[in-house]
């Protein structure tokens, strides 16, 4: 079976950040002019929240390029937490995303008025556009964050679910304001798109940061990981004299566990060697981020 290498992944991540940020920041400009040339208040609302969202995807690719530049220097424990760092900055600027519409949305309702200008026409055709763009970028964060495990991407990929998920709504809610312009109480739809995008990025921030602020508190692993430990261990159970110790600990996305085995002393370093070998490969496959270190324990001396 073929397995990709965690510099593989490394660069694929990265590659996707650069991809995102590129995305965002074209994204940025064309929202900014389409909200200059336009008076819709959801326009406005989709261009700061485009460029917050920018903001998060590069500092995204900041986190990943640091983590890939120092992979075997000074993150060898400690990049998950970083990820999970990113994340929690990732659901503080969706937070701020959301107090920006929210009042850009307040004002459109106090003072309804019907959209027009070209910039309408500008975001129209921008939907469509990023929409297949976010689509595609939230699949692919999707899978890596399946595949790696990894905080940062799928926090990526809820933010890319949240921009295609504004994408089709935004283009819905202008089609629908254009549509029926010539009534006064479709002049309420366009901040009314905006404060229902609000509640979603409120949902999605809170679940980032929840996820994210969990990871970075160590804690013991759940009972069902214990279970497969143990098990494995009675699997191996005649191959060995005796067990001195077992810790395990979850940090973030990774579980560290540290068992200590008692050999018989007839049995040769080499094939105390394959039985550890075993027992390792055989938890860290069923436990997901698992990294497994067992030791040699000395007989206890009889009193």
């Amino acid at each position: 079976m073929m397995h990709s290498s965690p510099h593989s992944g490394g660069d694929q991540k990265e590659s996707s950040a650069i991809a995102g940020s590129a995305a965002g920041l074209a994204d940025t400009l064309i929202t900014l002019v389409a909200a200059i040339m336009s008076n819709s208040s959801v326009i406005l609302a989709d261009m700061l929240k485009t460029f917050l969202e920018f903001v998060a995807v590069f500092f995204s690719w900041l986190a990943i390029r640091s983590i890939n530049r120092g992979r075997h220097k000074n993150f060898d424990y400690g990049f998950h937490k970083l990820e999970n760092i990113s994340g929690l900055f990732i659901s503080f600027f969706m937070l701020a995303c959301l107090l920006i519409i929210t009042i850009s949305a307040s004002r459109s309702i106090m003072h309804p008025a019907e959209i027009s200008g070209i910039g309408i026409w500008i975001s129209y055709f921008a939907q469509i556009l990023y929409g297949v763009i976010n689509t595609f970028l939230y699949l692919r964060y999707r899978k890596m964050a399946r595949l790696s495990v990894s905080p940062l991407c799928e926090s990526q990929a809820k933010l890319f679910f949240t921009k295609a998920f504004g994408n089709v709504f935004i283009f819905i809610s202008l089609n629908l304001s254009m549509l029926l312009g010539d009534f006064s109480w479709a002049h309420y739809i366009d901040p009314a798109a905006s404060i229902i995008i609000a509640l979603t990025i409120l949902l999605s921030a809170f679940g980032i940061f929840k996820n994210s602020f969990c990871d970075l508190l160590d804690k013991t692993l759940e009972e069902s990981d214990q279970i497969v430990i143990l098990r494995e261990l009675a699997r191996h159970f005649d191959e060995y004299e005796g067990i001195h110790g077992i810790r395990s600990r979850r940090a973030g996305s990774q579980a560290f566990i540290e068992i200590l085995l008692e050999f018989s002393p007839e049995k040769t370093v080499a094939q105390a060697g394959e039985v550890i070998d075993s027992i390792r490969t055989a938890i860290e496959s069923k436990i997901s981020g698992a990294k497994v270190t067992i030791g040699l324990s000395d007989r206890p001396e009889s009193k």
